[in-house]
Formats: structure tokens, sequence, C-alpha cells
């Protein structure tokens, strides 16, 4: 897998995220994929397998009734890996997310078989979900 197709497969997580396709997500995750979430709050935890990892990205947007953006602004790829800086914008209760941050994902036969999210700061991340 070439850098620049690992690039294409983490954006094409962020345009069906913003979409909200999970059937492109499905698509594009390894049937024992993890996500690492950190932090405090009600979302964070390692989820395990595709049904797992999709539960939690419909759960996310359901909780970010105003909307959550996860916007790309830069990859950098190396390897089995991509890593996206991202800006992070919410709305929920009247309570209001912007952060920035990385995602870290592994790729293995061109999908996401791991991501670790690196928030700039959790705990802003853990009360607007709270």
């Amino acid at each position: 897998m070439t850098e620049h197709s690992s690039i294409t497969v983490a954006s094409g997580f962020y345009d069906a995220l913003a979409k909200g396709d999970l059937d492109v997500l499905r698509d594009l995750l390894t049937d024992d994929v993890v996500f690492h979430v950190p932090g405090r709050g009600p979302m964070a935890k390692d989820y395990r397998g595709k049904q797992e990892v999709l539960g939690y990205l419909a759960r996310l947007a359901e909780a970010a009734s105003g909307g959550l953006r996860l916007e790309p602004e830069d990859f950098l790829a190396g390897g089995d890996r991509v890593a996206a800086v991202l800006s992070i914008r919410g709305e929920r209760d009247g309570r209001t997310l912007n952060d920035h941050g990385l995602q870290l994902f592994r790729l293995s036969g061109g999908r996401i078989s791991e991501r670790t999210s690196y928030p700039y700061d959790p705990y802003s991340v853990d009360e607007f979900f709270a």
C-alpha cells in the first residue's frame, strides 16, 4: 500500500463519517478493528470489532445533537500508519466543543485495523459528552 492510498483510506473515513454513511465505514474497517478512545467520560474505552466500533460511531453522532465535525487539516503517512491532524468541533445541549487533536490509524490490507485518538484537551471532550 502506498502512502497516497493510505491517506485516501483515512480521508475516506472522515468523508463517510461526515455523511453518516455506515456502509462505507463498515467497508473501511477490518473485522477485528480496535478504536482506542481516551479519557474518563462516557465514550472513553476501547471498542473492539466492526459492530462495536460502528455502534460507537453511531452513538457519537447521536450524542452531538447539534453536530460533530472532525475536520482533517493534514495527513502524515509512513509504513502501515496514517496520522490525521484535525480540528474537532461540536454542539450539544448548549455546549460547544472546539479542540484539535491527532488520530493515528493502522492499516491492514487497505483497511483500518486500529485507530487511536489523541485530543489536545481530552477533559473538554469528556465534559462535552457527559
